[in-house]
């Protein structure tokens, strides 16, 4: 059963098997990614679930989270470079890239949304999303029938 279910809300579709198998072979873009979705690393423990979010080349600045109705929101808005001074740069080929991307978590109930976490480090977003604590069952009340 998964707790934590991922959202793509841009999702972009290939152009296609045979498109994508000659355009990696003459463009050499065979890591590219079409669905511009960083990677994420999903961890659970007891006490909490942690995200980790790998977004290289993005300033924390340019990072946003968002937490409603159960779903946590993270979106990158990355500034767009200018092919001008990357062709007077010197660069014959340029292959890192900056993207806008924007990803959601359809979280459970049992997360603690008050004290939803995050930090940045080393082009990793680390997200920190705890659980409430279990109460305790109460024992059955006895009804006095009249």
């Amino acid at each position: 059963m998964r707790l934590m279910r991922f959202g793509y809300p841009h999702y972009q579709v290939s152009k296609g098997l045979v498109d994508d198998l000659f355009d990696s072979f003459l463009y050499n873009d065979t890591h590219a990614c079409y669905c511009n979705q960083p990677a994420t690393n999903v961890f659970e423990t007891e006490t909490e679930f942690r995200l980790e979010l790998a977004v290289p080349g993005v300033k924390k600045e340019q990072v946003s989270l968002n937490f409603k109705d159960d779903v946590l929101t993270v979106k990158a808005e990355a500034e767009k470079t200018d092919e001008t001074k990357t062709n007077s740069d010197g660069y014959l080929r340029k292959e890192f890239r900056t993207y806008n991307f924007e990803k959601q978590f359809n979280v459970p109930e049992t997360v603690n949304a008050e004290n939803i976490t995050a930090r940045f480090e080393n082009g990793i977003l680390y997200v920190t999303l705890p659980k409430k604590e279990k109460q305790a069952e109460k024992a059955p009340v006895a009804i006095n029938i009249q």
